[in-house]
């Protein structure tokens, strides 16, 4: 499709105008633009005038393009948070009272060639949902290169949100279907030859693009569907020329999300209080942040998975104390994969260890940023050839095939 596509005539047609009015209602809205920054970044505008901006209809959606008509409003985004009010700066900061209750999201990084993949990791995401009893509530999009996976705010019933924080619940919610689906994530990668991430992207201030809004560089909309049609979605459906979509992304049952928000809270806790804190007897609960922030790191050590050892005689995994030292998040792992290897855990408590790892535990030991990417990869890596082996016995070969760890 040309380069040379017409944005404004795109958001002057009204069904295009339509969806994304009645997503962003209520939530504190974000625009791209076309003009770039001086380091080749778009444009990204929260306020205009000091104010935060809304779109409550189609007279505002007018005002906002014809605003900032010089910059090239491009595309559009919309909070996860649904406010109660938004007149001020301190309003959209207002993450707590202010909040009425929030989308939960799943988002589906990945690329477009990977189309296929995608499709069969969101239907994954979707069945964990619906064997929780969350059937009525759920929508996607095809963002551009990847999909997001919604939930709608409203299956929040207003009882739960008055004994729980929106950002507790929809983190927690969203939180607790990742720890589900990482096995399947794996083996749908590997299968595939995919590097395709779901993340938890259920921060304050998130937002999300609006049904039918353009990308912000790709000349397609960001079109909305159902579960019932994701056998049936094709990339061709997001031709801005000729969106083929769903308006039922509107559909929701209240209080559907009840029972799965209440056991996702017991179990992985909430945004302000994670379970590495509260809940799990895993670890030992992390470094404060104050002590974290003051800690001079080494240069970090380039992590392999063929630096990793047999240990014939692991230590217990409970209670195991990996905080500062990055060097004890490696042992960690090979007292994972040796446990596995001598018939101690089954493969799904062993990805169980390494899934609560990548997901929480290896972000809150004070460990440098550089130093927590590289354990990443390496869990990732890990987890992958613990999959391709299966067998223990193979297990232990190709650990021993490093070296064997004398016993402390």
């Amino acid at each position: 499709m040309s380069n040379e596509f017409d944005v404004k005539k795109y958001y002057q047609k009204g069904f295009i105008r339509k969806e994304i009015v009645d997503f962003l209602r209520k939530r504190w809205v974000a625009v791209h633009c076309k003009r770039l920054l001086k380091d080749g970044r778009p444009i990204l505008v929260r306020y205009i005038s000091n104010v935060p901006i809304k779109v409550e209809s189609q007279g505002d959606l007018d005002r906002i393009l014809k605003r900032l008509a010089g910059l090239g409003p491009r595309t559009f985004y919309g909070s996860a948070n649904i406010y109660r009010k938004l007149e001020t700066r301190e309003d959209a900061l207002e993450y707590f009272e202010n909040v009425e209750t929030r989308t939960p999201t799943w988002d589906i990084d990945s690329r477009p060639e990977w189309w296929k993949t995608t499709l069969e990791v969101a239907r994954a995401i979707v069945d964990i949902l619906e064997k929780e009893g969350v059937t009525e509530s759920v929508w996607l999009k095809w963002s551009g290169r990847g999909m997001h996976v919604h939930v709608n705010e409203h299956a929040f019933s207003p009882e739960l949100l008055a004994k729980n924080d929106p950002l507790d619940v929809s983190w927690a919610v969203v939180q607790y279907v990742i720890n589900k689906l990482q096995n399947k994530l794996l083996e749908i990668n590997m299968k595939k030859g995919t590097e395709i991430k779901v993340e938890n992207l259920m921060d304050p201030q998130r937002v999300f693009t609006a049904p039918l809004s353009l990308h912000r560089t790709l000349n397609v909309a960001c079109v909305p569907f159902k579960p019932e049609d994701i056998d049936a979605f094709q990339p061709e459906w997001t031709n801005p020329l000729n969106p083929h979509y769903r308006d039922t992304w509107r559909k929701y049952e209240i209080g559907e999300l009840d029972p799965l928000a209440e056991k996702a809270l017991k179990v992985v806790g909430g945004y302000n209080k994670p379970a590495v804190q509260r809940r799990t007897k895993l670890l030992t609960p992390p470094t404060p942040l104050k002590q974290v922030a003051v800690i001079k790191y080494a240069p970090p050590v380039p992590l392999r998975p063929e630096l990793l050892r047999f240990n014939p005689a692991p230590a217990p995994l409970e209670g195991r104390d990996l905080r500062l030292n990055p060097q004890k998040a490696v042992t960690f792992l090979e007292d994972i994969l040796s446990s596995y290897a001598l018939g101690r855990l089954s493969l799904e408590q062993a990805l169980g260890y390494i899934n609560a790892c990548i997901n929480v535990t290896l972000r809150a030991q004070g460990y440098s940023e550089d130093d927590v990417k590289a354990l990443l990869a390496l869990y990732s890596q890990a987890a992958r050839k613990l999959l391709e082996l299966k067998d223990p016995d193979k297990v232990k070969k190709w650990l021993l095939s490093h070296g064997k760890r004398s016993e402390l």
